[in-house]
């Protein structure tokens, strides 16, 4: 396996970046991405690559040499079935 490559993606921190970019509705810088999923760099780009290959997320590169993040309609139905489950499963459960 490729030492960037991710084998197994935490659903938690999907659905951050998800969230994070649908609350925004525009594309977004990735240092305030990476702030607002509050990851270290290295995983955040491990993170950004997996999405990516996913087509759950585009990079848009804008006039100022910045590189922004948008959510695709894929993305947007992931965080929505994400979501979803964690409200119906996670955060209503009890043991």
């Amino acid at each position: 396996m490729e030492p960037n490559r991710m084998e197994k993606p935490d659903p938690y921190v999907v659905c951050r970046f998800l969230e994070r970019l649908w609350r925004e509705g525009d594309a977004t810088l990735k240092t305030h991405l990476q702030r607002g999923v509050r990851l270290n760099y290295d995983l955040f780009v491990k993170y950004l690559r997996w999405m990516l290959r996913k087509g759950l997320v585009e990079l848009e590169h804008s006039q100022d040499g910045k590189e922004r993040v948008r959510i695709t309609p894929k993305g947007l139905e992931a965080y929505e079935r994400l979501a979803g489950w964690m409200r119906d499963f996670v955060s209503s459960s009890t043991l």
